[in-house]
């Protein structure tokens, strides 16, 4: 019987984190469509023209390179210039070739430096990211209309 109950709770606690694993991975591909939108929003809240914009897209090295190079590959479509500061640079080598031959568009790869100023005048950090964007409820609520 003992043995039933440890397969039972073992079952039940794989499941759980089964269901945490795919909430995350589905919010951060949610996030990942909305980034064009979320940039332009806060490039308005600052007051930045388009012309003068100067994204600095600060990678997070927990996150699978795709997911980046995939966040990176969206903002290319509006940007004069964008930085890229990361712990791995040659992730990004490729994507600033195709950048520059297709687009024109200066891709600066820059490595992370603890305490010093990021470059450009508007910074995503992915690192932060769940946290201070609230695009995702995951509570869905019944309305009636009368």
């Amino acid at each position: 019987m003992g043995f039933f109950r440890r397969l039972f709770s073992f079952w039940k606690k794989r499941e759980n984190t089964e269901e945490i694993r795919q909430e995350e991975r589905r919010s951060f591909f949610l996030y990942i469509v909305r980034v064009p939108e979320i940039v332009t929003y806060l490039r308005r809240e600052q007051g930045i023209s388009r012309k003068n914009l100067e994204l600095t897209l600060v990678d997070d090295a927990e996150r699978p390179a795709y997911q980046i190079v995939q966040i990176a590959e969206l903002l290319t479509a509006d940007l004069n210039l964008l930085y890229i500061v990361t712990g791995r640079p040659e992730i990004f080598e490729e994507l600033a070739e195709e950048a520059m031959e297709e687009r024109g568009l200066l891709i600066v790869v820059f490595e992370e430096v603890p305490g010093e100023r990021m470059p450009g005048n508007l910074a995503l950090d992915i690192r932060e990211w769940e946290k201070h964007l609230d695009i995702i409820n995951t509570v869905s609520y019944n309305t009636m209309i009368i």
